[in-house]
């Protein structure tokens, strides 16, 4: 074992003789292109993954940029004590632009104290949606067409073109290898992996320099580029792949399509999207949007996480498919509401046409397929925890330290209107440091992590010479995640009554019952956690939702990103909701200090919905959904008994229908029975191919920590 066959990426980068870094990571690239060891599973069907820079001690980390891993280089020291300085040498090398280590420099001690008490966090990596329409139409020899008209435009950049070309070269190199690879096996193969072998070696013979010729080949193209180096999100996979699976033979799609679903699962493909309109309304339907939903259903996988547009003219079919796949109980499709969502990236300056190639990235962020770097996320903020600071002068509850700037002993408020003038202050201070921290981050992301390789396949790059990093895509845009809006607006709504209307009780009271989670205040606490809570149709806590859900979401696209865009900003809690609430103290809404129960989504904290669906979907429309240029994630439950049937099927369009007209952005359900939930915590070995929809994503329960599986028995469970 040598060095180069070790560490190919490593080599390859250090050895560059170019000192620009986009030229070393294409360096890196192509050594790696050469050395990596290959392998053909005939049963698979489709080669690769190819992306397993991961298994190197340095490697070029698909979204991040330099990933050390000592672990890894300890046990390769061990292996190879041949190599033992060498791979020290290597890492030493590395050390000063790990990923981890850059931008913790944009940090300072308080904002590193913001995150680690779950107040805030800021990034500036993330997800993309490579142009893999764009890549099938024109392959490989088209893409080195346009980088030989703009580099004669941008004559300062012939180092990124270089770069991008030596890339290509990487990509294509792969693909040859695994024709060779094909055509070495077939003597040796049996009779059933044969036609496989063969099929290979022909198409090898077409992609990646060509167009596809059939479905099969360009199943192979994407997986090949969808692995190469990176397995992120595959966008939208029907309008990509649409015209391929119309044109041939419906066995053999159908094959097809199988066997690449089963290669989804092991990779943990991240968001398939099908489903899209024109700017002009017309629906764009095809055979694959519905063999995708057919195919979700019937594998019964937690991946990949399958999104579905959706646009007033969807045809009924595509509904009854959606919801066919929603009964099985896998927690897809997300539905997403294209009348919601083209006018929200419209009002930010996307085109109309270019909105409405909208597609999800990673658990449910919203990018433009293969035009954009738009965040994922550029960071979070806990709403609730600014209502903790308001009420605490910018004390936090669970570290005991002024993290926040003081914005008056709440104990002495005369008014409901200076309590929430010093919430929304402390809002806007955790979204100043989230966007000023980002933007740092974005700026070194776009100096230490370049990416020749999504450069060449996202659109916007090539054309300006600009590294998808470095504000190369035609859109820059941010997104910013929220948790505990709901609980925020709960809280509020119990003080305005409480407090200042009905004069029960005073802000002194209030304050000293928290900082003393509720003990010896068993009336106050019975008071304020049985008042209104929002998800109920109810005027007074709606009305307070709406207004933080509309200033806030204005507020951050008043902020621009360093990539050339705004900040936008949605709900997506991920995994997340839980350690929130435990990192806040006791709350006006009832919640104690070390209760982890928080709500998951924009609607009501689990279990505070007690009045329907419809009143539950008519508290969440009072908020301005327009402004959510991010995901903006809506979890229902449902009883998997009522909801397989027929009348529970209907009634569940025609509620979804009312949501997306009423100016709704997704609707993300679970079909589950409690019973089963509650026995799978006590039988897990009996319940593993038990699925649910976490935050964005869909998970098997038995995987979960228990307080997140708390948290989803706790949905409140509607009824049709």
């Amino acid at each position: 074992m040598d060095i180069k066959r070790l560490e190919p990426f490593a080599w390859g980068y250090r050895n560059c003789r170019k000192n620009d870094v986009e030229s070393k990571i294409a360096a890196g690239i192509m050594s790696f292109a050469r050395e990596i060891e290959l392998e053909i599973k005939p049963s698979d069907w489709f080669v690769g993954p190819v992306g397993k820079m991961g298994s190197y001690a340095v490697n070029y980390c698909r979204a991040d940029g330099i990933d050390l891993r000592r672990e890894k280089k300890d046990r390769d020291c061990a292996k190879y004590p041949e190599l033992d300085e060498e791979l020290n040498v290597n890492f030493d090398y590395f050390f000063p632009y790990e990923t981890a280590r850059v931008i913790s420099k944009v940090r300072s001690p308080i904002q590193e104290k913001l995150e680690i008490n779950k107040c805030a966090w800021a990034a500036g990596g993330g997800h993309s949606n490579p142009d893999y329409e764009m890549l099938l139409r024109i392959g490989t020899d088209g893409i080195r067409r346009k980088i030989s008209l703009f580099r004669k435009i941008h004559t300062d950049r012939q180092d990124f073109y270089d770069a991008l070309e030596l890339t290509l070269d990487a990509l294509e190199l792969v693909a040859e290898r695994y024709r060779a690879l094909a055509l070495e096996m077939l003597p040796g193969a049996c009779e059933k992996d044969r036609p496989v072998l063969e099929r290979l070696a022909r198409t090898f013979e077409q992609i990646p320099q060509k167009t596809p010729r059939d479905f099969f080949e360009a199943c192979e193209m994407f997986w090949l580029c969808f692995t190469f180096l990176d397995i992120d999100s595959p966008g939208l996979f029907d309008y990509a792949l649409g015209a391929y699976y119309e044109n041939d033979d419906k066995a053999d799609r159908w094959a097809c399509l199988e066997k690449l679903w089963e290669q989804f699962k092991p990779t943990r493909t991240w968001n398939l999207c099908v489903g899209r309109s024109d700017e002009f309304g017309r629906d764009y339907t095809c055979d694959l949007t519905l063999d995708v939903l057919r195919m979700a259903r019937e594998k019964h996988y937690d991946t990949p996480n399958l999104t579905l547009r959706i646009n007033p003219n969807t045809p009924e079919e595509v509904w009854r498919e959606a919801v066919e796949t929603l009964a099985s109980g896998i927690g897809m499709p997300a539905i997403y509401n294209d009348e919601c969502v083209c006018p929200a990236l419209e009002a930010i300056g996307i085109p109309a046409s270019d909105a409405r190639l909208y597609c999800m990235n990673g658990c449910n962020q919203i990018d433009i397929f293969g035009k954009s770097h738009m965040g994922l996320e550029d960071g979070e903020i806990s709403v609730v925890k600014a209502l903790e600071f308001a009420l605490f002068d910018g004390v936090c509850q669970f570290s005991d330290e002024q993290l926040a700037p003081h914005t008056g002993d709440a104990r002495e408020f005369t008014s409901f209107d200076e309590l929430t003038d010093a919430f929304f202050s402390q809002l806007r201070y955790l979204a100043d440091y989230i966007t000023d921290t980002s933007n740092k981050a974005q700026e070194l992301f776009a100096e230490y992590a370049p990416n020749p390789y999504k450069s060449l396949i996202v659109q916007g790059c090539i054309e300006k010479g600009l590294d998808y990093k470095n504000r190369g895509p035609f859109y820059g845009h941010g997104q910013v995640l929220t948790e505990g809006l709901p609980d925020a607006a709960d809280s509020l709504a119990a003080v305005k009554h409480f407090v200042f209307d009905e004069k029960k009780y005073t802000m002194r009271e209030l304050v000293d019952a928290l900082d003393a989670n509720f003990e010896g205040f068993d009336e106050l606490y019975r008071d304020f956690s049985t008042w209104h809570k929002f998800g109920n149709d109810l005027d007074d806590v709606d009305s307070i939702y709406k207004e933080i859900n509309d200033r806030l979401y204005a507020y951050f696209q008043t902020k621009k990103t360093w990539r050339g865009g705004v900040f936008g900003v949605g709900c997506s809690t991920f995994h997340r909701a839980p350690n929130y609430g435990f990192h806040c103290g006791a709350l006006p809404n009832g919640k104690k200090k070390g209760e982890k129960l928080l709500a998951d989504s924009i609607g009501a904290s689990p279990g505070c919905d007690k009045c329907g669906p419809t009143a539950l979907l008519n508290s969440v429309m009072n908020a301005n959904q327009y402004l959510a240029t991010s995901g903006n994630v809506m979890q229902m439950k449902f009883s998997k008994a009522q909801f397989n049937t027929e009348t529970g099927k209907a009634a569940f369009i025609a509620l979804a229908k009312a949501y997306f007209t009423g100016g709704g952005q997704t609707l993300q359900i679970n079909v589950v029975s409690k019973e089963e939930l509650l026995d799978a915590q006590i039988h897990p070995e009996k319940h593993e191919s038990l699925l649910v929809r976490v935050g964005g994503f869909s998970q098997y329960f038995v995987k979960l920590p228990p307080p997140l599986q708390e948290n989803i028995i706790a949905r409140t469970e509607n009824a049709l």
